[in-house]
């Protein structure tokens, strides 16, 4: 896996508009493995649109309100959330049916900054107390692994953002220094030298982010990347099987995925 990115800069996309939505408030977005759209807001209440249709929703309004730093759908056909205020990670079946809720408080865990649904049910967590990574058993109330980050990622200051486990990788966004790649035995893979401020967007073996009017497309296998001018300035992206969708804390508009968009020259 490279570390140093060579780009390009792609032509002939051709976006086709398939939803939109203007809202008070938009917090994360992600797909499901059906391509419906789930959103959260600023208080983690959680909208789902069935084939994007106004007629066809379902929304989730937990008990404790918070806003959301992780929000995952697209994995398996559970829902994941994490609030990092109150501490406490929620899964949902597909219909978003409450399965498990608990906050993260007990003698094993210190503050918890961030929080992912790994392969297996298993929890992925980065503890900020001693900067240490933990693979958590929440069925059994296990910690799996322990792996202090401190010993990958290079002195000075620094915290983790985001863990997302994808194709078997786990990708630490580590913040104002880029994404550390670690297989799920928690061994160092590779690094990729991106600043990237909004939910992690994984799609195959690519990355996405956006850099001002740019959706920025990297191959993190290879570390070959390019740029596409997005069809609308957003701060942040989501994808699906079939759709992207790009949103701002106010608008979300969503795509068809485009031919060419994933072909790296």
């Amino acid at each position: 896996m490279a570390s140093v990115l060579s780009a390009s800069k792609a032509q002939d996309i051709v976006w086709e508009a398939t939803f939109s939505d203007s809202l008070p408030s938009i917090g994360l977005v992600d797909y499901d493995n059906k391509d419906n759209l789930f959103y959260s807001d600023q208080e983690g209440n959680i909208t789902v649109r069935y084939h994007f249709a106004d007629d066809s929703s379902n929304y989730y309004s937990p008990a404790y309100q918070s806003p959301l730093q992780q929000f995952e759908a697209a994995k398996t056909v559970n829902i994941f959330t994490f609030s990092r205020d109150l501490q406490r990670i929620e899964i949902l079946d597909r219909f978003m049916v409450p399965l498990y809720s608990s906050r993260l408080i007990t003698p094993d865990f210190g503050n918890i900054r961030a929080a992912s649904l790994g392969n297996n049910l298993k929890v992925w967590l980065f503890d900020e107390t001693n900067y240490h990574l933990l693979q958590w058993d929440y069925q059994r109330g296990s910690i799996l692994q322990n792996q202090p980050l401190n010993l990958i990622i290079p002195e000075g200051e620094w915290t983790v953002e985001e863990i997302v486990e994808h194709k078997n990788i786990v990708f630490i966004n580590a913040k104002d220094k880029g994404i550390y790649l670690l297989d799920n035995q928690s061994n160092y893979l590779g690094f990729l030298p991106i600043i990237v401020d909004h939910k992690l967007a994984l799609h195959g073996n690519f990355l996405l982010h956006m850099e001002g009017k740019y959706l920025v497309i990297t191959d993190y296998l290879s570390g070959k990347s390019k740029r596409v001018e997005a069809p609308f300035k957003s701060s942040s992206v989501a994808i699906g099987k079939k759709m992207i969708g790009f949103y701002t804390k106010k608008r979300i508009c969503t795509y068809k995925i485009p031919d060419g968009l994933f072909t790296m020259e």
